[in-house]
Protein backbone atom coordinates (compact mmCIF):
# COMPACT_ATOMS: atom_id res chain seq x y z
CA UNK A 1 0.00 0.00 0.00
CA UNK A 2 1.10 3.54 -0.71
CA UNK A 3 0.36 6.85 0.49
CA UNK A 4 0.90 10.30 -1.53
CA UNK A 5 2.74 12.63 0.66
CA UNK A 6 3.67 16.18 -0.19
CA UNK A 7 6.25 15.69 -2.32
CA UNK A 8 7.35 11.81 -1.79
CA UNK A 9 5.43 8.35 -1.76
CA UNK A 10 5.46 6.79 1.65
CA UNK A 11 5.35 3.01 1.70
CA UNK A 12 2.64 2.04 4.86
CA UNK A 13 3.89 -1.05 6.19
CA UNK A 14 1.23 -4.25 6.88
CA UNK A 15 0.31 -3.76 10.47
CA UNK A 16 1.65 -7.12 12.02
CA UNK A 17 0.86 -8.84 15.52
CA UNK A 18 3.54 -7.52 18.95
CA UNK A 19 4.22 -11.39 19.03
CA UNK A 20 5.68 -10.35 14.92
CA UNK A 21 7.58 -7.52 16.19
CA UNK A 22 8.98 -9.39 19.38
CA UNK A 23 10.34 -12.01 17.24
CA UNK A 24 11.82 -9.50 14.51
CA UNK A 25 13.48 -7.38 17.86
CA UNK A 26 14.86 -10.89 18.78
CA UNK A 27 15.97 -11.29 15.10
CA UNK A 28 17.54 -8.13 15.01
CA UNK A 29 19.50 -8.37 17.88
CA UNK A 30 20.67 -11.86 17.10
CA UNK A 31 22.26 -10.44 14.25
CA UNK A 32 23.87 -7.54 16.07
CA UNK A 33 25.21 -9.68 19.19
CA UNK A 34 26.78 -11.45 15.78
CA UNK A 35 28.52 -8.13 14.34
CA UNK A 36 30.11 -8.19 17.85
CA UNK A 37 31.31 -11.33 18.02
CA UNK A 38 32.83 -11.46 14.31
CA UNK A 39 34.69 -8.06 14.55
CA UNK A 40 36.27 -9.24 17.74
CA UNK A 41 35.95 -5.61 19.76
CA UNK A 42 33.01 -3.54 20.61
CA UNK A 43 34.76 -0.60 19.62
CA UNK A 44 33.40 -1.16 16.22
CA UNK A 45 29.97 -2.06 17.11
CA UNK A 46 29.22 1.39 15.80
CA UNK A 47 26.10 1.67 13.54
CA UNK A 48 28.67 4.00 11.30
CA UNK A 49 31.49 1.26 10.89
CA UNK A 50 28.49 -0.94 9.75
CA UNK A 51 27.55 1.37 7.47
CA UNK A 52 31.92 1.90 6.50
CA UNK A 53 32.48 -1.83 6.43
CA UNK A 54 29.34 -2.87 4.34
CA UNK A 55 29.54 0.00 1.85
CA UNK A 56 33.32 -0.98 1.65
CA UNK A 57 32.22 -4.21 1.08
CA UNK A 58 29.10 -3.75 -1.79
CA UNK A 59 32.08 -1.85 -3.47
CA UNK A 60 34.14 -5.11 -4.11
CA UNK A 61 37.60 -4.29 -4.50
CA UNK A 62 37.72 -0.92 -5.06
CA UNK A 63 40.32 1.43 -3.63
CA UNK A 64 38.95 4.52 -1.83
CA UNK A 65 40.73 7.25 -1.04
CA UNK A 66 40.89 8.38 2.59
CA UNK A 67 39.55 11.97 1.69
CA UNK A 68 36.11 9.91 0.45
CA UNK A 69 35.28 7.46 3.15
CA UNK A 70 33.47 9.84 5.29
CA UNK A 71 30.99 9.46 2.01
CA UNK A 72 30.19 5.92 3.01
CA UNK A 73 29.55 7.46 6.65
CA UNK A 74 26.46 10.01 6.38
CA UNK A 75 25.52 10.24 9.99
CA UNK A 76 29.02 11.72 11.51
CA UNK A 77 30.91 15.03 10.24
CA UNK A 78 34.19 14.07 8.37
CA UNK A 79 35.96 15.27 11.46
CA UNK A 80 34.66 12.25 13.07
CA UNK A 81 34.30 10.10 9.72
CA UNK A 82 38.10 10.52 9.37
CA UNK A 83 38.84 9.56 13.29
CA UNK A 84 36.78 6.22 12.41
CA UNK A 85 38.69 5.19 9.91
CA UNK A 86 42.18 5.68 11.44
CA UNK A 87 41.18 3.22 14.55
CA UNK A 88 40.05 0.49 11.81
CA UNK A 89 43.73 1.48 9.72
CA UNK A 90 44.80 0.99 13.57
CA UNK A 91 43.11 -2.28 14.26
CA UNK A 92 44.49 -3.35 11.23
CA UNK A 93 40.53 -3.75 9.49
CA UNK A 94 41.85 -1.57 7.01
CA UNK A 95 44.33 -0.98 5.01
CA UNK A 96 46.34 2.56 4.05
CA UNK A 97 48.57 2.88 0.85
CA UNK A 98 50.05 5.41 -0.64
CA UNK A 99 48.61 6.79 -3.87
CA UNK A 100 51.13 6.08 -6.67
CA UNK A 101 49.93 9.14 -8.90
CA UNK A 102 49.62 11.21 -5.59
CA UNK A 103 52.31 10.17 -3.08
CA UNK A 104 50.82 13.07 -0.56
CA UNK A 105 47.44 11.14 -1.09
CA UNK A 106 46.50 7.87 0.86
CA UNK A 107 44.16 5.15 -0.46
CA UNK A 108 42.35 2.40 1.78
CA UNK A 109 41.05 -1.12 0.89
CA UNK A 110 39.62 -3.65 3.19
CA UNK A 111 41.67 -5.62 4.82
CA UNK A 112 41.35 -9.48 3.11
CA UNK A 113 40.58 -10.47 7.13
CA UNK A 114 37.87 -7.86 7.27
CA UNK A 115 35.80 -8.94 3.78
CA UNK A 116 35.80 -12.61 5.19
CA UNK A 117 34.33 -11.45 8.63
CA UNK A 118 31.78 -9.15 6.76
CA UNK A 119 31.15 -12.16 4.48
CA UNK A 120 30.86 -14.31 7.26
CA UNK A 121 27.96 -11.52 9.17
CA UNK A 122 26.17 -11.04 5.94
CA UNK A 123 25.79 -15.23 5.31
CA UNK A 124 24.57 -15.84 8.88
CA UNK A 125 22.32 -12.61 9.10
CA UNK A 126 20.77 -14.03 5.63
CA UNK A 127 20.39 -17.49 7.10
CA UNK A 128 18.65 -15.86 10.09
CA UNK A 129 16.03 -13.65 8.21
CA UNK A 130 15.71 -17.16 6.09
CA UNK A 131 14.45 -18.56 9.54
CA UNK A 132 12.34 -15.49 10.74
CA UNK A 133 8.61 -17.67 10.18
CA UNK A 134 6.28 -16.08 8.24
CA UNK A 135 3.25 -14.50 10.08
CA UNK A 136 0.73 -16.02 11.41
CA UNK A 137 -2.51 -15.35 9.54
CA UNK A 138 -4.70 -15.88 12.67
CA UNK A 139 -2.64 -13.40 15.08
CA UNK A 140 -3.05 -10.27 13.16
CA UNK A 141 -3.79 -7.46 15.61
Amino acid sequence: MRAKGRNTDVDIPQRQSNARRCQFVQLINRTDRYWMDILGDKLFHDLNYYDLFTQMWLKHNHIFHKSELHQLMPNVSQRTAIKYVQIAIDHGLLIEHTDPEDLRSKRITMSSGLKRKIERFLDYSISVFEAFPAPDPDQAT
